[in-house]
């Protein structure tokens, strides 16, 4: 017994300086002389577990229990092992076992506080932890796990609490800074996390994990040439990693390197076939490359994973509605509410379906962007000949909507008259049914409101302007022409993109027009009119910012122009409503709307689409805006 004695206090040694081989093979000799040895078989299950060897692991536990069935360890031991095994059943029930004979046993409650954080029982996983921490004061990873369970919570403030413990306890410990680094972003303090991811590098270099929320926290800054290369460095260290592929497209995509981001997005795909998110993104990628075909596929494999994704079908949607298929498109379309940053108005009554208005009153409201809101007002005249019908909308529509007729024009915010039915307005292309034949087409359809006056740098206007030509110039004066370079500025990260690629410098514009004998007006409005000074364009460009209170004003000042140039913005509808000849420059893949691979609108009669020929070429494409206006010039002075 000496012996066993010896070879086991030996054993013991080599499996705690990690020398397993040797461990296992005392034991093994010990088993030889007295095969019931508990100690011996207890040690097999450590080293078993701790070399992957599960099944042999929960076999020598068993025996240990088997011989002792009070062995509170081998009980915890055991419990451990079932819960890797993935029988969350029999590890409860071992841990239970094993507390109940040592309650006062720190690391099984930190074990047991593992299990139940796994099933989400968050309230048992914090009450383990809590008497971990009590028992042992200095034990830093119960401190850090109990971090991860108000994080869990969203208690924010507990958790980091608790990480900061942890450090002091263990300030080498990398995975407590990345911990604190990812509370602080989810709190929105990118530059916070950051600090924190630096620290965690600093102790542990090669940690992908770290290198990943450095590429997420300068995402959110906007960093994206630092974000990219944190993502490429965590795939270097762990190449099969879906969700870094996934971001770094996402990040890819946002600057613009739609092809890159495209062979990443696939091979998240590839990775996790199952991803209905990744098959959304994908889709996304490759309409910005104007490949409809594959956006659809892709967005309607994300949809068969998981049916209730509404933003796969808003995606979904603008890619049908892109190809022509509006009576798709348009029911896809509603999923908008569940996916954007959209609220409905709560209103009493029903939401109209379509069906006979007949002695009823219906409201109608606006949503989303103003350009939205100018091209589906086309419906309401159609509507108000037969019914009653109100519509809500904000101050600065109010003057230009109330010169439609027989409409009843209401302000945001004001009291509504009793109605019966509501809807949104750009619900009405979907209820009425509307295809790419059928598109009310007459234009105009507002007007210009009778006390909007706008002075165009003290110019003697004509009497008299022709609508539909866009040359139509007077030959004692240039051609007046009105120009937007810049949508509006996003207000959700979502809308950054897609605001970005609509925004040309106002350089691009001015290279190409201000060498021409024409007369240009900036009906430019919001942070982007102060460009004009910015870049010394005052002396070529009148600026008529300061009288464009709303879009009564601007539909005045279009009143006076010969043409109108625009990027993808609500003047551009504006000028199309009022049936002013207007030019729509429009980046490489456009909203739908606009349709593919056409130079006019079905929208529209008089509006001209340019295309980009490459993402982001605006000069590319103002380049076409010079020769047709070029060309039209010619044309006008040879006549």
């Amino acid at each position: 017994m000496v012996a066993i004695s010896e070879a086991m206090t030996t054993a013991l040694q080599a499996y705690r300086q990690g020398n397993l081989v040797q461990a296992e093979w005392l034991c093994c000799q010990v088993l030889e002389q007295q095969p019931t040895y508990v100690p011996a078989l207890h040690l097999l299950g450590a080293i078993a577990q701790q070399t992957g060897r599960l099944e042999s692991a929960i076999a020598h536990y068993q025996k240990v229990i088997a011989l002792n069935p009070n062995h509170a360890e081998a009980h915890g031991n055991l419990a451990v092992a079932f819960q890797e095994r993935g029988d969350w059943e029999s590890a409860t029930s071992h841990f239970q076992r094993s507390l109940a004979l040592n309650p006062n046993h720190a690391p099984t409650h930190f074990n047991a506080g593992n299990l139940a954080f796994k099933q989400t029982r968050l309230e048992a996983a914090i009450a383990h932890y809590q008497q971990a921490v009590a028992l042992n004061p200095t034990y830093a990873r119960a401190y850090t796990n109990l971090g991860n369970a108000f994080r869990a919570q969203d208690n924010m403030e507990a958790a980091i609490a608790h990480y900061e413990q942890a450090l002091k306890l263990a300030p080498t410990d990398a995975q407590a800074y990345n911990n604190v680094g990812n509370v602080l972003q989810m709190q929105g303090q990118p530059e916070a996390a950051i600090a924190y991811y630096q620290s965690a590098l600093s102790l542990q270099p090669t940690n992908a994990d770290v290198y990943f929320n450095l590429g997420n926290a300068y995402r959110l800054m906007m960093q994206a040439e630092t974000a990219i290369a944190h993502y490429q460095q965590a795939l270097s260290l762990k190449p099969d990693w879906a969700a870094v592929h996934n971001n770094l497209a996402l990040c890819l995509q946002e600057e613009q390197q739609y092809e890159a981001a495209i062979v990443h997005f696939r091979q998240a795909v590839d990775l996790e076939p199952t991803d209905a998110e990744a098959h959304n993104n994908l889709g996304m990628a490759l309409y910005e490359l104007n490949d409809l075909e594959g956006a659809i596929a892709h967005c309607q494999r994300a949809i068969a994973l998981q049916p209730q994704f509404a933003e796969a079908h808003l995606n979904l949607s603008m890619a049908l509605l892109a190809s022509g298929d509006y009576p798709q498109g348009l029911r896809e379309y509603e999923w908008r509410w569940q996916a954007q940053e959209l609220q409905k108005p709560s209103l009493p009554g029903v939401v109209w379906d379509g069906s006979d208005l007949e002695g009823r009153t219906l409201l109608l409201y606006t949503e989303q962007g103003f350009g939205d809101a100018i091209q589906c007002i086309r419906y309401v005249p159609l509507l108000a000949k037969a019914h009653r019908v109100l519509v809500q909308c904000p101050n600065s529509l109010l003057r230009l909507f109330a010169t439609m007729p027989e409409v009843q024009v209401i302000a945001q915010g004001s009291p509504l008259p009793a109605f019966d039915v509501h809807l949104p307005l750009m619900s009405l292309p979907f209820v009425l049914g509307t295809t790419l034949e059928t598109i009310p087409y007459q234009v105009p359809y507002v007007s210009m409101p009778e006390d909007c006056h706008v002075q165009m740098a003290n110019r003697t206007r004509t009497s008299e302007t022709n609508s539909t030509n866009a040359t139509a110039q007077r030959p004692d004066r240039p051609l007046k022409i009105g120009i937007v370079w810049a949508s509006v500025s996003p207000t959700t990260f979502r809308q950054r993109s897609s605001t970005r690629n609509r925004t040309a410098p106002l350089a691009a514009f001015m290279t190409v027009l201000r060498p021409l004998e024409v007369e240009l007006y900036s009906l430019q409005v919001g942070a982007h009119a102060a460009d004009i000074e910015r870049y010394g364009f005052q002396y070529c460009l009148h600026d008529l910012s300061s009288q464009l209170k709303d879009f009564g004003d601007t539909a005045a000042a279009i009143d006076q122009l010969d043409l109108i140039i625009s990027v993808d913005t609500a003047v551009a509808h504006l000028a199309g409503a009022l049936a002013k000849p207007v030019w729509v420059v429009l980046p490489f893949a456009s909203d739908w709307r606009w349709l593919l691979q056409r130079d006019d609108s079905p929208w529209y009669p008089t509006m001209r689409l340019f295309r980009q020929p490459a993402p982001g070429d605006w000069e590319g494409v103002m380049v076409k805006v010079l020769h047709a206006l070029t060309e039209a010039l010619h044309h006008e002075h040879s006549s």
